[in-house]
């Protein structure tokens, strides 16, 4: 394989995020999970995924699933020591993928980072903001949580200025933009530096369920 997702841990992280991502249209065969657990393969392999079984700290183990060559790398693993060990090893053979991973406690986020982590995810924060959310605006919750559901309804996706929009303010555009990724600087959708949309801008924004603006959500 080349330039394809793999996905580290086959726990309730894992499965969840690969919900999202097939959802927003990532083929199952272009996915190869890893998990130490029979089970855990067992039940990837039921569902259509590439499977490798074995400890994802071990670099044998990560090129059996190619990950030198992958696009991206997603690591939900249930221990955060681990979680660093699998970044620090994966990021060891491949500097260019993207790599997200999840940590339990976010004491632990800046170690992931330094470890070569793309972006990183509290579990245990993120559940804490949105419970917190739930009480004091219920609404509120339950578009937060409706967002965290690929294809239920309402999605955020990240996709490119289409040659229509290009020239125009994001509050212009059909989809309901909340930032604009220019080169490295990722850019409040108020952002006065913003100025009018350019043709290497991409967007991140609030749509339907089915895209949004006929784009399809990004692979």
């Amino acid at each position: 394989m080349r330039d394809h997702t793999v996905v580290i841990g086959f726990g309730t992280k894992g499965r969840a995020a690969l919900r999202t991502v097939c959802a927003a249209g990532l083929k199952k065969e272009r996915v190869v999970v890893i998990d130490p657990s029979a089970k855990a393969m067992a039940s990837a392999a039921a569902e259509g995924f590439e499977t490798v079984s074995g400890d994802a700290t071990r670099s044998d183990v990560l090129r059996q699933a190619e990950v030198q060559r992958a696009g991206k790398i997603i690591v939900a693993t249930q221990r955060d020591d681990t979680a660093v060990l699998v970044v620090l090893t994966a990021r060891q053979l491949n500097p260019t993928a993207t790599i997200v991973a999840a940590v339990r406690e976010e004491e632990n986020a800046p170690l992931l980072r330094q470890s070569g982590a793309d972006e990183v995810v509290t579990g245990a924060s993120a559940a804490g903001r949105l419970l917190g959310l739930s009480v004091l605006t219920p609404a509120a919750g339950l578009v937060m949580e409706n967002l965290m559901r690929q294809g239920s309804g309402l999605d955020m996706v990240e996709r490119p200025v289409t040659k229509a929009e290009t020239g125009h303010r994001p509050r212009d555009l059909a989809d309901l933009v909340v930032t604009v990724v220019r080169g490295h600087r990722v850019l409040a959708y108020d952002d006065p530096a913003i100025g009018v949309l350019e043709p290497t801008d991409r967007v991140v924004a609030i749509v339907r369920g089915n895209g949004g603006n006929g784009q399809t959500p990004p692979r």
